[in-house]
């Protein structure tokens, strides 16, 4: 069997929806609030990770820790790529994937990004107070929404 093939055949059978992008409005709340989490880099990162380990013990936390200048670099990177890239979708659908196989590195038990939604949307509601503004929740809820169908294996809509 050839290699391409044999990896091919590896892979799990991920069901394949269409997405859409996100709204005008969407986009540029979650750009213009990002701006915003970027200025305490170090505080989302901490808030984060304490999050996703709460969320799920199984995440190898000595690992995480002790990198963690050069993970919170990484992390930090990556949530970059996906704001900035959430207006084009083949190459969001790309970053996803990517952050998708590097998710179960650090043992985390769904790589399919619901642990790390979950506490990044936890952490997004905490420092940009959220609940007091639902046009913003609701943005960066479309933003989650759209960066998990991708990683679920949605395949971007044709423009």
């Amino acid at each position: 069997m050839r290699p391409a093939l044999a990896t091919k055949l590896a892979e799990p059978a991920l069901p394949q929806t269409y997405v859409t992008p996100l709204s005008p409005a969407h986009l540029g709340l979650v750009r213009a609030t990002f701006q915003i989490l970027t200025v305490d880099r170090d505080r989302l990162t901490e808030m984060f990770y304490a999050r996703a380990v709460a969320l799920d013990p199984h995440i190898q936390r000595p690992q995480l820790i002790s990198n963690m200048v050069t993970q919170r670099l990484q992390f930090m990177l990556v949530l970059t790529d996906l704001v900035q890239q959430l207006d084009d979708l083949p190459r969001l659908a790309q970053t996803a994937a990517g952050f998708a196989r590097r998710h179960g590195i650090y043992g985390a038990s769904d790589p399919r990004f619901r642990t790390a939604r979950a506490a990044l949307a936890w952490t997004v509601d905490r420092i940009l107070e959220t609940e007091r503004n639902s046009a913003i929740q609701m943005a960066w809820n479309a933003a989650f929404d759209l960066v998990e169908a991708l990683v679920s294996g949605g395949i971007p809509a044709e423009r």
